[in-house]
């Protein structure tokens, strides 16, 4: 839609900024000017600053691929955790805008109070190593919270702002870590915590930037947000996505881990190409991204980390006594995991009718579990250790699975959508046709069932409705009682009573009336 300065524009960005999320302004040609990218600058770092915290109290700032038991046996307890708390997010009631505030101070506070602990017992020397474990792990707990919340104050944005945000953090954090590499561990865990706690000021300066953006529309890409929006409430693509990051996220355990399991340090120079290498790919999926290639981040990534896998498995055979060359593409595989596994959280927050954390929650235990578990298993595991091969043979196969099944769904995906833009073409053409009097067929109930049902679509994409709500929507603006729309659309009348609740809370509306009067002024 083109921008224009009106009510409608000023009731959108009223409604997204009471919801907590970020969006801003697309130019003409749907890309984004500097100026804009510049005012992103706290949701950026304070990203950026949540990982490096954690990467830094659990990692070591990333010296090898990771500290095995350390990390993974910890993350597996921070996942343990995550499964326990995800209930509460279950229900259709969301975590007001206060709570989600409250809750990420106080994890931000903990998360830097970890790390400013874990330099005093380092400092204190040995006979602290469960001390150390425990810190490490609340760390990564309390870093996970702190990442959701600026997962949660960014959704609903435009794909092209949540690629810049999620790969700018990224950046930022592995320039930081690489500092921290060379500095003593002891400064390092006291560098962290001063990072994590500059979260607060940026906290701040986020609610600011907020108020000072506008709305958008949101631009068709063939990517996670594109297939959120439209196959959100389908229990097969959530399947199915879940299954291709479990699968990668299995490979990566292994690869971090190749051949028997221990971690893979770095040398000066590696440490260096793998941070370099991770920032150049993500320089590129923005740039490309920016440049509206539609499914950067849908095919396009998901071929960019096949390839580093693949990279990655032919270094570790080929230079069985350099393991480190293999794990500059293990471990920027990883980081463009995180990068991916954000910005599907994202797509699954602006679109999805659960409360954010639960996305977030879900999201997280599944790649970072995975990772984890497969991590924690080759670690105890003595048979697979001992045999080199079998491990490379295996990890082969399971990237392989996890490409068919990214191309079992891509393909699935693209099908829905080139299926939904001829249905859409045929509607505008059958509207047409009833306008011009052609359909001697249609009677006047089906013309203006037609008629409401592209208004209600164009109101849908305003304020970002599922499809069922926008289902809902259409019979109840047609004058069907919440008992007839339920049996129109098989579903039970409580269901309808909630999605009707929903969308008066998306578009601040309380009544038919309101939205009859806002279609008549504000749709065509």
């Amino acid at each position: 839609m083109p921008w224009i300065n009106d009510t409608r524009t000023m009731d959108t960005t009223k409604d997204s900024l009471d919801n907590g999320s970020l969006t801003i302004p697309q130019a003409a040609e749907g890309v984004l000017p500097v100026s804009r990218f510049l005012q992103l600058w706290p949701f950026v770092l304070g990203m950026a600053f949540a990982r490096a915290g954690a990467i830094i109290g659990g990692y070591n700032s990333y010296s090898s691929t990771d500290e095995g038991l350390l990390t993974d046996g910890g993350t597996l307890i921070a996942v343990g955790i995550l499964i326990l708390v995800l209930p509460a997010f279950l229900g259709s009631r969301r975590l007001g805008k206060r709570r989600a505030l409250r809750l990420a101070l106080l994890t931000i506070g903990l998360e830097g109070l970890c790390l400013i602990l874990l330099s005093a017992f380092t400092f204190m020397g040995e006979g602290v190593g469960g001390i150390k474990f425990a810190l490490s792990t609340a760390t990564s707990l309390f870093s996970w919270f702190s990442t959701f919340y600026w997962l949660r104050r960014i959704r609903g944005t435009s794909p092209v702002t949540a690629t810049v945000i999620i790969f700018s953090a990224l950046i930022i954090s592995e320039l930081m870590l690489y500092i921290c590499y060379f500095i003593p561990l002891v400064v390092a865990y006291l560098i962290g915590g001063v990072l994590v706690l500059l979260q607060f000021f940026f906290l701040r300066k986020a609610r600011t930037k907020s108020k000072r953006l506008q709305s958008t529309s949101q631009e068709e890409t063939r990517d996670y947000f594109r297939y959120a929006k439209t196959r959100i409430t389908s229990k097969q693509f959530l399947i199915v996505t879940a299954i291709g990051v479990i699968l990668l996220a299995i490979v990566i355990g292994f690869l971090r881990g190749y051949p028997n399991g221990q971690p893979i340090a770095f040398t000066p120079e590696t440490r260096f190409a793998y941070m370099a290498l991770t920032i150049v790919i993500s320089v590129g999926l923005m740039y490309f991204g920016i440049k509206g290639k539609q499914g950067v981040m849908g095919l396009g990534i998901w071929i960019v980390m096949q390839v580093l896998a693949t990279f990655a498995l032919i270094c570790y055979v080929a230079f069985p006594d350099a393991l480190y060359i293999g794990a500059v593409f293990t471990t920027t595989l990883n980081a463009l995991m995180v990068g991916l596994s954000q910005y599907i959280i994202v797509a699954f927050m602006g679109y999805g009718w659960r409360d954010p954390y639960y996305y977030a929650i879900g999201g997280f235990v599944v790649w970072l579990g995975s990772r984890a578990l497969t991590r924690t298993l080759l670690l105890s595991y003595q048979p697979l250790q001992d045999n080199g091969v079998l491990m490379c043979v295996l990890a082969g196969a399971l990237l392989l699975l996890s490409a068919q099944v990214f191309n079992v769904q891509y393909l699935s995906m693209t099908n829905n959508q080139n299926k939904d833009e001829l249905e859409k073409a045929t509607s505008q053409k059958n509207a047409l046709g009833r306008i011009m009097g052609l359909d001697e067929n249609e009677n006047l109930s089906d013309m203006r069932r037609s008629s409401m049902g592209l208004s209600i679509a164009e109101v849908g994409r305003q304020f970002l409705l599922t499809e069922r709500e926008t289902e809902v929507l259409t019979l109840y603006a047609l004058g069907f009682t919440q008992k007839s729309v339920a049996e129109e659309l098989h579903i039970s009348q409580g269901t309808v009573h909630t999605h009707i609740k929903k969308v008066f809370s998306k578009t601040d509306m309380h009544s038919r009336q309101q939205l009859l009067d806002y279609i008549k002024q504000y749709t065509v």
